[in-house]
């Protein structure tokens, strides 16, 4: 493996990490949600769907990267 490779690998990495910090902040976010504020609905749909298309970005990063392995 040359260096960029090696500088992909790691950077796909750094912003899988990244995207699971964030996702799980939210998640605390919408647990909170659930508990205090359930009559906030449209706030909580808006939650879920971004914790979705996190997920779905995750699965994108980490399904291109078994491909090129």
């Amino acid at each position: 493996m040359d260096y960029r490779t090696l500088s992909k690998v790691q950077e796909e990495k750094d912003k899988i990490t990244d995207l699971f910090k964030e996702i799980k902040d939210l998640e605390m976010e919408l647990e909170c949600m659930y508990i205090r504020e359930p009559d906030e609905v449209k706030y909580i749909i808006y939650l879920e769907k971004l914790i979705d298309s996190l997920y779905e970005q995750v699965d994108t990063i980490e399904g291109l990267s078994n491909e090129n392995n």
